[in-house]
């Protein structure tokens, strides 16, 4: 009995689905409980009181860049798909970046942002990688 392995195009594709559905869920929550949320971010302080919708900004982005990685999945190319994830890595690294110059938790930069740009550049990669050895390639 033999077992195959799921393809690195599908790998890719789950790992961006999963990444979208919990980009989108960060964002919600930046609109619905900004303050709560905030301090997981990493930085040593957030805005407040009239500079609170800054929060709300991050939660809409985080929505659309959900959203963004959403439509490109419904228009069923896998290495437009794979050019998106690498495009939307930017995000956490300039996150990342953000928590470490503004002297905020190392490991909170690393571990949650840097974490997920390399989650997003894996997906990327891998979607990217199979779609030249089966170009074109649909999702579907």
């Amino acid at each position: 009995m033999s077992t195959t392995l799921p393809s690195r195009s599908t790998v890719g594709t789950v790992l961006a689905v999963v990444g979208s559905f919990f980009i989108i869920y960060v964002g919600v929550n930046y609109l619905l409980a900004p303050q709560s949320t905030a301090p997981d971010f990493g930085l040593p302080s957030w805005p407040r009181g009239e500079g609170s919708g800054f929060l709300a900004v991050k939660g809409v982005r985080d929505i659309v860049s959900g959203l963004v990685i959403l439509a490109v999945l419904a228009a069923g190319n896998r290495r437009v798909l794979g050019w998106v994830m690498l495009a939307t890595a930017l995000t956490p690294l300039g996150d990342m970046l953000i928590v470490l110059l503004s002297s905020g938790v190392p490991a909170t930069a690393f571990g949650v942002h840097g974490a997920t740009a390399a989650a997003v550049i894996l997906a990327g990669a891998l979607l990217l990688s199979d779609s030249r050895t089966h170009s074109p390639q649909s999702i579907s």
